[in-house]
């Protein structure tokens, strides 16, 4: 009898051997390359890459600001969005972790206490018959009720463990479960380009809110100069020397400047509560108060379209998006095949309750079942052909994605040589409309030239400027924008 039973136990452990060769061996491999999709990627970019000198550290130090760097720190630690992000970092972890759970045995813990009462007075069995077979029966309980009906009574305890195993021989649940980690893995990727996105858009907040304020300076100082030619204007207007059309154009001026000072502070306000709420800051509309834009950028490295491939989390998360896609079609198409679960328990079964740890009152049972599918009028084929549909949509995903990126990176390079001409042309315009101004001043105290042509080239000059600011930020913009299309690499030393 022994020797039967250690050849059971062989041939049982033998099963379960070759069980696990085909649970390790049966899951499918997915793993994507970009050249089988016929994405036609250059050797290098069509638009001009802008030269850069390296820096060190990161990509936000060549600005060489504290504050900017002080916003940053406390946008990783203190913005709502970041947390936010944290959070679903988890979520998603806890998430891959049940798909996990499924490929692992379940096992459980029970403990029941039954008490159950019969009678059998409409079966027509005689009272002597139940009185005599129960006469050496001490573990239930007779008793005869008011109408001669007689019940009885039993107890039954048990404590024990249950294990539930589906078996991974075709490798089905080890494909889910590579699904579950290939999607998390794509949302660690799509929320780390989600953070950096927050980071370029509070960078580029910011700078906003230091044009605004640089245009406030400006508003200001046309104002000073604005009242002093009021004032010159007036001094002659009283002596008889200027007529009251000067002395009324001057004034008007004077007062249209104000109501640009006020819409500047307004802008100014606006962006510094938007900055104060994303790093969980009281709105207050104080952030930034000093006017200056940087005129060192960020260095960006000028490699080759193929790397940003490498580069970008958003193009990688595109990636494990189609192999995840390409494991649950390998699932869905395991699922027309058996399955076998493997079931058993292990315990006491007593009617008393404290010979329930006794071990001469164990039981257990071991089984194996096998279900395959013969008729679900055609729902399991329906679910593979939609898994294999889901399958060519992310790979056409993907491809949109690279395309999309390739074409935001030559539109900044675009952008970012266009600038670079409107800078300098600016810069003359900027250097001629002073120029004139200065020069139309001169002529008025001569008597030369009007009071209407100071005021048209002081006018002009100050756009000039303003627009100088705006092409500046815009230029900022523009870079921070190619940082991030570039995956958020820049040079260093």
């Amino acid at each position: 009898m022994e020797n039967k039973n250690q050849i059971l136990e062989r041939v049982f452990l033998f099963c379960l051997n070759f069980i696990f060769i085909l649970f390790s061996g049966c899951a499918g491999k997915q793993h994507v390359h970009v050249e089988d999709l016929g994405v036609s990627i250059p050797e290098a970019w069509n638009a001009p890459f802008p030269a850069s000198e390296k820096i060190s550290g990161e990509w936000y130090s060549a600005f060489n600001d504290p504050v900017l760097d002080n916003l940053l720190t406390r946008l990783k630690t203190e913005s709502p969005d970041f947390k936010t992000l944290v959070q679903n970092q988890n979520i998603a972890l806890y998430n891959a972790k049940i798909s996990d759970a499924f490929v692992s045995p379940v096992i459980s813990i029970a403990a029941r206490a039954d008490t159950n009462v019969q009678n059998l007075s409409g079966f027509g069995f005689a009272d002597s018959f139940l009185n005599s077979g129960n006469e050496g029966d001490s573990s239930g309980s007779i008793q005869e009720s008011s109408n001669g009906i007689l019940t009885f009574g039993n107890k039954n305890f048990g404590l024990g463990v249950n294990l539930q195993w589906e078996v991974d021989v075709w490798g089905r649940l080890m494909n889910g479960r590579k699904a579950a980690y290939r999607n998390f893995e794509s949302i660690m990727y799509d929320l780390s380009y989600l953070q950096f996105s927050i980071m370029i858009r509070a960078s580029k907040l910011y700078f906003s809110a230091k044009e605004a304020a640089s245009q406030l300076k400006l508003s200001e100082d046309s104002y000073q100069s604005l009242i002093e030619i009021r004032d010159l204007v007036k001094e002659r207007y009283e002596k008889g020397l200027r007529p009251s059309l000067d002395y009324r154009l001057a004034e008007t001026s004077v007062a249209t400047s104000i109501l640009s000072i006020e819409n500047n502070k307004n802008i100014l306000k606006s962006l510094n509560r938007q900055i104060e709420i994303l790093i969980g800051e009281y709105p207050s509309g104080t952030f930034v108060n000093k006017s200056s834009l940087p005129t060192a950028l960020p260095s960006v490295p000028a490699g080759i379209p193929a790397s940003v491939i490498q580069r970008r989390p958003d193009i990688k998360s595109l990636v494990l998006k189609v192999e995840a896609a390409g494991h649950r079609f390998a699932q869905s198409k395991r699922d027309l095949l058996p399955g076998i679960t493997l079931n058993g328990a292990a315990g006491t079964s007593t009617q008393d309750i404290e010979k329930i740890f006794d071990k001469d009152h164990g039981v257990w049972n071991l089984g194996m079942s096998v279900t395959a599918p013969i008729f679900n009028a055609g729902r399991l084929r329906s679910v593979n052909k939609i898994q294999e549909l889901n399958y060519e949509n992310s790979k056409q995903d993907l491809i949109q994605g690279i395309l999309k990126a390739f074409s935001e990176i030559e539109q900044y390079l675009d952008q970012n040589k266009s600038l670079e001409i409107q800078n300098d042309a600016l810069r003359i315009a900027v250097k001629q409309s002073k120029d004139a101004y200065e020069l139309s001043k001169e002529r008025y105290d001569k008597g030369v030239t009007t009071l209407e042509s100071v005021l048209n080239s002081q006018r002009q000059y100050n756009s000039i400027r303003s627009q100088q600011l705006i092409i500046r930020r815009q230029s900022i913009d523009n870079k921070l924008s190619l940082v991030l299309a570039m995956g958020g690499d820049v040079e260093k030393q």
